[in-house]
């Protein structure tokens, strides 16, 4: 007959967390996804203007606040 110690325990552990690979594979989906839209164009769209307009800043007079009280 073997010997079986029945006063030993065996506990597995897990390293690796399954919210870690998912996160890892969202990214590199993510960055396929980009890859393709980049190289079809979807980025390259020639309609896009920023403007920025600045207030007038030459007047001769310096206006203060008003403050309550």
């Amino acid at each position: 007959m073997a010997y079986h110690d029945r006063d030993t325990t065996v506990v597995e552990t897990r390293r690796s967390s399954g919210a870690g690979w998912f996160v890892a594979g969202a990214l590199v989906v993510a960055l396929i996804a980009g890859g393709f839209f980049y190289t079809q164009g979807f980025f390259h769209d020639d309609d896009v203007s920023i403007e920025l307009s600045l207030p007038d800043l030459n007047t001769k007079t310096i206006t203060k606040p008003l403050q309550d009280g």
